[in-house]
């Protein structure tokens, strides 16, 4: 089951309990409890803000003059028959939003589980009430358990670069395919929603699971990171 078919299974399940049992506001707390350990967690995991990763790029010697540039994560680099040296720096995009999800999901299951007036609210909800109340928690769910998984991959990452072999358009996006080679010389690859539809890339870096390289996701699928692709010696310089 992919991602978004176990989330709605969840949501599914979720409202289901919900409706079923006669104090609902337990169930929402244990949720927000959950919401705010994701956050925490993530954080905990890789607790960097801002992070610098080096990798280099194989010779791409161009085999036409429409091919004499490429476009490696929205930053153009001259195709040529000698590796390069990069850095790939990323940060945190979106961390005011973690913050508040996290402040408002441990200050709504101390509230639940006080007993208090808007507990009372949530258990003498008619359906509609309930299920509203559901799909923000889910919502919330979702999204810290998306930085979970990001944080997670980043803790224990390699880096390095793929090609986009095809671009699929969807109806409000598009998907992206790309493939890439482990350190030990393996081809691996994935398929992921385009994060970053905007931009057009030859190449994309990966980041993987270097025990596990199935586990792994272009710089264009993250949602809370922010990434920024330098030549090693101009980052160099601007750090100076």
């Amino acid at each position: 089951m992919n991602r978004s078919g176990a989330m709605s299974a969840i949501f599914a399940v979720t409202f289901l309990i919900v409706v079923g049992t006669p104090r609902p506001q337990y169930v929402f707390a244990v949720a927000a409890l959950l919401i705010f350990g994701f956050v925490v967690i993530g954080f905990l995991l890789f607790p960097r803000l801002k992070a610098v990763m080096p990798f280099s790029l194989s010779p791409t010697g161009p085999s036409s003059e429409q091919e004499k540039k490429v476009l490696v994560a929205g930053t153009e680099v001259l195709a040529t028959g000698y590796p390069q040296h990069f850095t790939c720096v990323f940060q945190v995009r979106s961390w005011l939003l973690l913050v508040v999800i996290a402040a408002l999901s441990i200050s709504a299951f101390f509230v639940l589980v006080s007993n208090g007036q808007f507990a009372d609210r949530v258990q003498g909800s008619d359906l509609s009430g309930i299920y509203g109340v559901t799909v923000i928690t889910w919502l919330a769910f979702w999204i810290a358990t998306k930085w979970y998984s990001e944080q997670s991959l980043l803790a224990r990452s390699v880096v390095t670069f793929g090609t986009v072999t095809s671009v699929c358009e969807l109806g409000v996006g598009r998907e992206l395919r790309y493939e890439f080679r482990d350190a030990a010389g393996g081809y691996f690859g994935g398929i992921q929603r385009d994060r970053l539809a905007r931009k057009v890339d030859n190449l994309v870096f990966v980041l993987y699971d270097k025990s596990n390289p199935d586990k792994n996701s272009s710089s264009r699928g993250f949602i809370f990171r922010s990434f920024t692709v330098y030549p090693a010696r101009q980052f160099m310089q601007d750090e100076a």
